[in-house]
Order: C-alpha cells, then structure tokens, then sequence
C-alpha cells in the first residue's frame, strides 16, 4: 500500500470508529429507556398499591369509598370529606399516568387499562358528584379518558354483594 493512501485508510478507519460508537451509545440510550419504563411503571404501580392498601387497612374507609361511589348523598359531612380527598389522590395517580402516557413513557395498553378505571369511576354517582363540584382536572386528561377508554363493568368488590346504603359512623 502507498503511504500516500495512509490518511484514506485511517480517515475510513476513524468514520468506522465512530458509527460503531455511535451505534453503542445508541444501544445503551434504549436500554436505559427501558430500565427507565420499568421504574415508572413500578412507581406507578406503588402509587395505586397504597391507594388500594387505605381502602384495605381500614374497613371505614373502605365502606365510604364503596358507598361514596354509588349513594354519596348517604355519607356524613366528614365521610364526604374522606371521600372527596381520597377520590382526588386516586385522580392525581391517574393525571400522572396520563402525563407519563403523553409523553411516550408507557405503552398504549397501559394507559387503556387506566382509562378505563379512570372513566368507570368518573361514571358511578359519587364520581359525577365530585366532578360536579371539583375541579383541577385538565380537560386534556377528561378528553383522553373519554377517547382512550372501552366499556369496562368496573371491579367486584363486594363479590356480588350489595352496596351498603350508609357506612356506620362509629
């Protein structure tokens, strides 16, 4: 080989070098978004495990919830106000989903299966009475639940049970 092709072989050596590196900072970039999914969705899912864990730990709070949804006008002023901040709570887990669905944080059968919890609640009584009554929703979240969600019964939680009219203040 001449000398004079030297800077040739090394300049397409040098471009090599660098697609190479380019292509591992490339790999190593998707990696990490994925490392970093899987961290959202467990914080995501902790968020809503301690929403669940209030309504489990404590058997009031589990019937104002119940009975907030469907007959709100049975609760106390205070079981109401209960009802109210836990609602909100849940809704601002539901916000941060949407938020993190928006920007390509999460996958689309994610975000519809929390659309459609978001929308069954938003449907139940107690859900158009703090609508009615609240506000703090984006429009943008409320447009997204309403293109985004399917029919969804909602959960059994009483197992076939009937709602209690009014929970025991005591």
């Amino acid at each position: 080989m001449k000398q004079s092709h030297w800077p040739r072989v090394i300049g397409i050596g040098t471009n090599l070098a660098v697609v190479a590196g380019l292509v591992f900072v490339g790999l190593e970039v998707r990696n990490g978004r994925a490392a970093a999914q899987a961290q959202i969705a467990d914080g995501i899912a902790d968020g809503f495990i301690q929403h669940n864990m209030a309504v489990v730990q404590d058997a009031e709070m589990g019937c104002i919830w119940r009975v907030g949804l469907h007959n709100p006008d049975a609760l106390t002023l205070d079981q109401a106000a209960r009802f109210s901040m836990y609602f909100r709570a849940l809704f601002n887990q539901y916000i941060r989903v949407h938020h993190l669905y928006s920007t390509n944080f999460l996958e689309d059968d994610f975000w519809r299966s929390v659309a459609n919890q978001a929308a069954w609640a938003m449907a139940t009584p107690g859900g158009r009475l703090f609508f009615e009554r609240n506000s703090g929703l984006t429009q943008r979240f409320l447009d997204a639940v309403a293109a985004d969600a399917e029919t969804y019964a909602g959960p059994n939680w009483g197992m076939g049970r009937p709602i209690p009219e009014a929970c025991d203040p005591t």
